[in-house]
């Protein structure tokens, strides 16, 4: 089968497209035929050698749609023919790929396998952040950075449906627009207005209830001054530097919580329960989803090069049907 692989860390132009071994499934696995899989930051952190592959060479990604194509001995709940979506699926960019059955979840009709590739990571990110880590309430506020983002955009829904007041930030008034069109109640152009300043005045000095961080070093102090007492920080990222200088003396005053969020590590039943609530959500139209820009599967290099640049608003999606 071919797969998108590399074999050295580097920038984008050690991607290629290869023929590989197709994989085998085991009892509690499914085998999917990939129709598109989703480009994520944490990938090109792997192609650089930030993070460490297991092998090389090595084939990339996590999320993928597509459709099932065999399923294991101990499989119940999924057939042949099924359409699905995955995250946490290792070596999402190959043709087939095989992947543990209670982290399959159902495709929606309505939705194609681009839109499917494009919800997993981020809807499953905000999800966990929003309810397993931040345990946000009906009523309160929270403040999502980067609302025209790919998680951001998803926690905005997210947080709607749950009937929390939803702030964002935006760096333009093009972003602004994308992330009132995922529901925001308000957006803050922080290149133009001072953001501390804007989220003391809408709460009268109180500060939110919950943050969600998607680069944590650079907002840190920021987040300790806009949280309220006993509120909740997610660190979803902090790509800058990863290992920032903690404000103890802040965070106590404050009697807040820094809580961090992985994907990767997540429980499974929390992963299960989050992954079936979003394909409902799908299904019922509650939700959608956000493409930058759809590339062919050919062009691996020059989506993770587009990614890098941040050329695009939303997920970037490789076709392998192209």
């Amino acid at each position: 089968m071919k797969a998108v692989v590399y074999e050295a860390y580097g920038d984008p132009t050690v991607l290629t497209v290869s023929e590989v071994q197709k994989p085998a499934i085991q009892d509690n696995e499914v085998l999917i035929h990939v129709k598109a899989s989703g480009i994520n930051p944490v990938d090109t952190y792997f192609r650089k050698g930030i993070r460490q592959v297991e092998s090389f060479p090595h084939i990339p990604h996590f999320d993928l749609a597509g459709e099932v194509v065999e399923v294991g001995n101990d499989v119940k709940n999924i057939q042949v023919g099924d359409r699905v979506w995955a995250t946490n699926a290792k070596g999402a960019s190959a043709e087939f790929v095989a992947v543990t059955s209670n982290l399959v979840f159902p495709l929606p009709k309505k939705l194609t396998f681009e839109d499917g590739a494009a919800i997993a990571m981020p809807y499953m990110t905000a999800y966990l952040s929003l309810f397993n880590r931040g345990q946000l309430k009906e009523g309160e506020t929270v403040l999502i950075f980067g609302g025209a983002g790919a998680v951001g955009h998803a926690a905005i829904q997210l947080a709607k449906h749950a009937g929390a007041y939803v702030i964002t930030t935006a760096s333009n008034e093009d972003k602004a627009a994308i992330a009132k069109g995922a529901g925001a109640d308000e957006v803050i152009v922080y290149t133009v207005e001072d953001l501390v300043k804007r989220v003391k005045d809408r709460t009268k000095e109180a500060g939110v209830s919950l943050i969600l961080d998607m680069s944590f070093s650079e907002n840190m102090e920021r987040d300790l001054e806009m949280i309220k007492l006993g509120g909740r920080i997610i660190t979803i990222g902090s790509p800058v530097n990863n290992t920032p200088p903690l404000m103890w003396r802040q965070l106590n005053m404050k009697h807040a919580s820094l809580i961090g969020v992985l994907l990767f590590t997540a429980p499974l039943e929390e992963l299960v329960s989050a992954g079936h609530f979003i394909s409902k959500g799908f299904d019922s139209g509650v939700f959608t989803s956000h493409i930058g820009k759809v590339f062919s599967y050919e062009d691996a290099a020059l989506a993770h090069e587009s990614l890098e640049k941040k050329e695009y608003d939303g997920r970037i999606i490789l076709d392998h049907t192209k």
